[in-house]
């Protein structure tokens, strides 16, 4: 997708934007700019609030304590920002094996971690209005894709060394993206199910839209391109009850496939609970697997067949690629993709 020249030049270097710019630009006083910023909005009109914060994202501005630029202030911290409807965003074991991979990593280099959870780009709107006190921001974003380019956007004109965790995104300055290999992982144990027999394949999806079940997805389909039929569902990855249900339906509708496909350990536990309430052998009559290998993994009875997930590495990954980039000069590749790995379980069945 083509970005906006005007991104890219605010997202470059230059002179970062001030309050008196800000003012200047939205046709109000420094005081009444000062007011929106610390929502001390009582007299402030609700047209005047919207422009004034619509001025704050286009010049990219962040006040900085004692009014002095990030190039002349460490604060020894870094943002983690995470998008995503739920509140409950911390409940996600990718991202705590994420945030738990920043964070060690930082400490390590005496550096701390702040976490910030936000539901879409408005919340992500209000948070970087309000006073900076980190050195630079790593993002996760769910969401359709022009979602989350317009959040990668917005962070990209802070004038802030910026991390994109599990996108892919490009023509963005100061931005550097880490993912891990999903596409490949998915086609690995898509490949098993298929040398076991598997023709009939159900996809299951969460609710929510993630780039990394976007690319499973793809490799999924590409591994069973002309060798299987793949059909997708979606389901409340967080409820278990929700998601066992949601599998039930699509098997009274569709009838039992060979295999599912879970986009997560979550989603292919709670197929192997359906499966179990069906009276279905598994993996003697359906194939499960899952994606992600975290530990509750070991829970599944039977042990599901996963892939490897280097979420936690990632996470440490994130927190030297900033640290490295604030204090040197640019990140010194755009992009970095972490392998992933089989993890065998008993869920699929021998060749």
């Amino acid at each position: 997708m083509a970005r906006k020249p005007a991104m890219k030049a605010a997202a470059g270097g230059g002179r970062p934007p001030t309050l008196r710019d800000v003012a200047d630009k939205a046709g109000v006083s420094m005081m009444t700019v000062s007011n929106v910023i610390n929502d001390r909005t009582a007299r402030v009109s609700t047209t005047t609030r919207t422009r004034i914060l619509a001025t704050i994202e286009a010049l990219g501005y962040r006040p900085q304590r004692a009014g002095r630029s990030l190039r002349m202030q460490r604060e020894y911290a870094i943002g983690l920002t995470i998008v995503r409807p739920d509140r409950r965003f911390l409940n996600d074991p990718y991202l705590t094996e994420v945030a738990a991979g920043m964070s060690n990593g930082l400490a390590d280099r005496g550096y701390g971690l702040m976490i910030n959870g936000v539901p879409d780009i408005e919340g992500l709107r209000r948070l970087v209005a309000r006073t900076s006190s980190v050195d630079a921001v790593a993002v996760v974003a769910s969401g359709p894709r022009p979602h989350r380019e317009a959040v990668y956007d917005l962070l990209a004109r802070l004038h802030q060394p910026l991390a994109v965790i599990q996108d892919d995104v490009a023509g963005l300055a100061d931005t550097c993206c880490y993912l891990q290999d999903d596409e490949a992982g998915a086609g690995m144990i898509t490949e098993a199910v298929i040398a076991a027999g598997g023709r009939s394949l159900l996809f299951v999806a969460p609710d929510t839209i993630w780039p990394a079940i976007e690319r499973r997805e793809r490799g999924v389909r590409a591994a069973a391109r002309r060798k299987a039929k793949v059909a997708r569902i979606h389901c409340d990855e967080a409820d278990l009850e929700s998601a066992i249900a949601s599998i039930l339906l699509a098997f009274d509708r569709h009838g039992v496939p060979d295999a599912v496909i879970g986009a997560n350990d979550q989603i292919g536990i709670a197929a192997i609970h359906a499966a179990t309430r069906r009276g279905v052998p598994v993996p003697d009559r359906l194939m499960v697997t899952g994606f992600n290998d975290f530990a509750f993994r070991q829970f599944s009875a039977p042990l599901i067949s996963s892939v490897a997930s280097p979420a936690y590495a990632i996470g440490e990954t994130v927190a030297r690629g900033l640290i490295d980039r604030i204090e040197g000069e640019r990140f010194n590749v755009p992009r970095q993709t972490l392998p992933v790995s089989l993890a065998p379980g008993a869920t699929i069945r021998s060749p």
